[in-house]
């Protein structure tokens, strides 16, 4: 049993940043298109309202898990990093909504709501090259 825990495929790191900044840019736009060309609309089992925020968390926990034991194949691989992105996205969008503003169908859509989400959008982007740039030197 262990040595499966160790069979670990490994992607190169330029192809890591891509994997998770274009799901994590593409979510968040089409997630703020949606909301301000379509407008809002919930997700209520049982008349209890699910943010995107909840969706996210969900996608991250698992891919996070993966990536911490290392995936076995090159699908885990690349699935583990896009799901990693896309979860992203929904929580640093949702995170001033949820925390700095009633909560309101107007408040999705609201200045505050894009600003704070765009900025911490930008704040993951950083991180995000950081790490890249940090991995990068590392591996030469």
């Amino acid at each position: 049993m262990e040595t499966l825990c160790r069979m670990t495929t490994q992607l190169p790191v330029r192809q890591t940043l891509l994997l998770i900044l274009v799901p994590m840019l593409a979510t968040f736009a089409v997630q703020r298109l949606c909301l301000h060309l379509i407008g809002v609309h919930h997700f209520q089992p049982n008349g209890l309202i699910i943010h995107h925020l909840f969706f996210g968390v969900a996608t991250i926990i698992p891919a996070a898990f993966v990536l911490a034991f290392g995936p076995r194949n090159r699908r885990s691989a690349i699935l583990s990093r896009i799901a990693l992105g896309i979860g992203s996205a929904m929580v640093l969008d949702e995170m001033v909504y949820l925390i700095a503003t009633q909560a309101s169908d107007a408040d999705y859509v609201s200045p505050l709501s894009l600003k704070g989400a765009a900025i911490f959008m930008f704040l993951g982007v950083a991180l995000l090259l950081a790490l890249y740039h940090w991995c990068k030197r590392a591996e030469v």
